[in-house]
């Protein structure tokens, strides 16, 4: 950022001297400054030092920065840079660089030897900012000489007290503050250190110790030099490799459980409850299918929300939403870079799931209850954490703690440290991290969806089209399997256990599954022997063939429910089956039996029993249980960081323009123009100066009445005049507009 010889005074002149990528970078780290735009640098200057946008960007300073901000509150005006560093003990080069982010953040303006900041600053580090009291009434404080003479003659013991209240809070509680002392009636250490004036009684219990003697005692520094410093990120050394083999393995279980969750909902949906969310006895019904503890498994299901994979679909239930379809179609480093970027950016707090509020109810999985506005920041304040460890160091969680401490000393809350932990926690069950460090992937998640999937794309093994068959009614799958086999596979087959090689288990119950999805039993032995890298086994071959014979041979229906059955003696043993007596089954017809129960559960008993009907429609066709896909109506907005977001470069730049033309406007309005209003001009005369800026590229101030008579003056770029019409880029509204010449009301250049 360029300077004048002598540095401006005033922080309008300040931002004057920004150039435009220092005014953009401005715009970029205090985006409120531009909603809504300002109309000129003033209106900027004076937009920056209001107390909401001074406690925002005060939010983001470390330690270092806070402390300089602190500094210039306590020091005496004027303020020196020499003065400055004297305080907080930094050598020139490391003031020089936190004075020069503080003046691009607009905190900081004016000379050397007489620094400025916002008024409002004093108000937002009250009462005790860096930790010091207020300065005290005795002038003769300011001399040390007499500070350290006082405390000699007040004891060691008076001293003692002073020097805790010195490091930490310079309020001290006493019983009897309002009592008066002499030097003489003095008893205890407080009352010597009152008598003294090195303690104020503020009230009969407090007592407030002065700034000058707390400085003293601390030896002339604001904070002591290793405060100034980030903290070190140390802690378990890994070798990188073998985290990021660890992450990887990670980041296919948490893809693989995400798309097992939302295939179970798009078949069976779970419901809404009444006041929003997720039940209880849903959340552990899916805790238990995945194999997970509850936490873990509301850690999916809000990544799987935040991403919008899931939604309130139809009939009030949770279903998968077409997003998924869309999600499933990308391959494995593509489905995790989605789901983590939206973690990484959700405000939802999977942790507090389960917990209670305030009035001691529990908060649901996906409710609004579990939102929480700094989580995002949070999380990427942890992987930066991790980022800035040596590559394969794994620090401890009270080491990241510490570093993001001193990094946002004003957003660590008790609730913030709270999502420390739990940020740590959740990167590795998602597999941002390996073994405690951060992996390829989670660094590269910092920079975006995209980055993290390529990083993480050749860590992942290579999808494999085959299975290995097995005489014990198993399949091998030595490695991930290509979606579609997987989900084919998944038909007509039972996962036993996942990892490196899943291994499924085909019994009667699984391939009737396959049948009642509309398969054939030429269809599952395509399938099987295309992708079989041995052999078919023939007992696999026959539990098709026996499964697939039986399968329809025995129909049901309702009557309440009937059985119906060409082969009579079929029938005839069903009757004669003792265990079927609970089915409450008569016979209406040689091929015909009834039931009692409803169809659903007759079918079922049946099953259990080891027969296999199949209901059918009223007019006889098999009724084919297809395992239902649901999808809700369309894909729903998720909300992520709160408050105001980064501008686009494109639109920081547009900012920049009205800005500066508005600057210009307001600082060369042509003689007789007043503010809001330009000096009338005939209309030939207003569009010869506009055709003379469109053939020479310049800036114009142009007086304008609008449809309902209100009249504006406004800084345009002209583009085309035809037609009676103005085409001219409006720098107030950042964007091209069309103005009726018959309505221009003069026109002038602006430089």
């Amino acid at each position: 950022m360029p300077r004048p010889a002598s540095e401006p005074s005033t922080l309008p002149e300040t931002l004057r001297g920004f150039d435009d990528d220092a005014l953009a970078e401005l715009f970029r780290a205090r985006p409120d400054l531009v909603t809504p735009l300002p109309s000129d640098i003033a209106q900027l200057a004076s937009r920056s030092t209001t107390r909401s946008s001074v406690a925002r960007i005060l939010e983001r300073l470390d330690r270092v920065g806070l402390a300089t901000m602190e500094a210039l509150v306590v020091l005496p005006r004027p303020v020196s840079v020499t003065a400055v560093r004297a305080l907080l003990g930094l050598s020139d080069a490391r003031l020089r660089g936190v004075l020069a982010e503080l003046r691009a953040l607009a905190l900081v303006w004016g000379p050397r030897s007489a620094l400025e900041f916002p008024v409002v600053l004093t108000d937002l580090l009250a009462p005790y900012p860096g930790g010091l009291g207020p300065p005290a009434d005795d002038p003769a404080l300011a001399d040390e000489r007499q500070v350290a003479k006082l405390l000699d003659d007040a004891g060691p013991d008076s001293r003692a007290v002073a020097e805790r209240l010195a490091a930490g809070s310079p309020v001290g509680i006493v019983s009897d503050a309002d009592r008066a002392v002499t030097v003489e009636s003095a008893r205890t250490p407080v009352e010597r250190l009152r008598a003294r004036g090195l303690l104020t009684a503020v009230d009969p219990r407090t007592v407030l110790l002065p700034r000058e003697v707390g400085l003293f005692l601390r030896g002339g520094r604001l904070y002591p030099g290793d405060d100034l410093n980030p903290p070190a990120l140390e802690g378990t050394s890994r070798d990188p490799a073998m985290i990021d083999r660890a992450a990887a393995g990670t980041t296919l279980e948490t893809v693989r459980r995400i798309e097992q969750l939302l295939d179970a909902w798009g078949a069976d949906p779970p419901p809404v409850l009444r006041a929003g969310g997720l039940g209880v006895r849903d959340l552990r019904r899916i805790a238990g299918a995945l194999e997970i503890d509850e936490p873990n498994a509301a850690l999916l299901l809000e990544t799987a929300f935040s991403a919008g994979l899931v939604a309130v679909g139809e009939e009030d239930s949770w279903l998968p939403t077409p997003a998924y379809d869309t999600w499933l179609a990308l391959d494995t480093a593509h489905r995790w870079a989605r789901v983590a970027t939206a973690w990484l950016n959700s405000p939802r707090v999977p942790a507090l799931v389960g917990s209670r509020d305030e009035r001691e109810r529990l908060r649901p999985a996906l409710s609004a209850e579990i939102e929480r506005s700094a989580a995002p920041g949070v999380r990427r304040l942890v992987l930066s954490a991790l980022a800035e460890a040596e590559p394969g160091t794994a620090p401890s969680t009270e080491a990241v703690a510490a570093w993001v401490r001193w990094r946002r000393p004003r957003r660590v809350t008790a609730f913030v440290e709270q999502l420390l932990t739990w940020t740590q926690t959740e990167a590795a069950t998602l597999g941002l991290t390996g073994l405690g460090a951060l992996a390829a992937q989670g660094r590269a998640l910092l920079d975006g969806e995209e980055p993290a999937a390529d990083v993480l794309a050749p860590l992942l093994p290579e999808p494999v089209d085959h299975v290995l068959l097995q005489a014990d009614l198993t399949a091998v799958a030595p490695g991930p399997l290509r979606p579609e086999l997987a989900r084919a596979l998944a038909g007509m087959a039972d996962a036993e256990s996942h990892g490196g090689a899943t291994v499924y288990r085909f019994s009667a119950s699984s391939v009737r599954r396959a049948l009642d999805a509309g398969r054939t039993a030429a269809e599952l032995h395509d399938i099987l022997a295309r992708h079989s890298a041995t052999p078919v086994p023939q007992p696999l071959s026959y539990l098709v063939d026996d499964v697939a014979r039986r399968h329809g041979h025995l129909r049901a229906g309702t009557a309440t429910a009937y059985l119906r059955c060409d082969d009579e003696a079929a029938l005839d043993a069903l009757l004669a089956d003792r265990r079927t007596a609970a089915l409450g089954l008569r016979r209406l017809a040689p091929t015909v039996v009834l039931s009692r129960q409803p169809l659903r559960t007759l079918v079922d008993e049946l099953r259990a029993l080891g027969f296999s009907p199949v209901p059918e429609t009223p007019d006889g066709a098999l009724m084919l249980t297809e395992t239902r896909v649901g999808r809700t109506a369309e894909i729903p907005q998720r909300a992520s960081v709160s408050g105001p977001r980064a501008p686009e470069p494109d639109v920081l730049a547009a900012a920049v323009r009205a800005v500066r033309a508005g600057d210009r406007a307001r600082a060369s309005r042509p003689a007789g123009a007043t503010v809001g209003q330009l000096r009338r001009t005939p209309s030939g005369e207003a569009v010869d100066v506009l055709r003379a800026a469109l053939a020479g590229g310049w800036s114009v101030w142009m007086g304008y009445v609008d449809q309902q008579g209100g009249a504006r003056d406004r800084i345009v770029d002209p583009v085309r005049i035809d037609g009676g019409w103005l085409t001219a880029y409006d720098h107030a509204a950042g964007e091209a507009r069309t103005f009726a010449l018959h309505r221009i009301t003069g026109a002038a250049p602006v430089d």
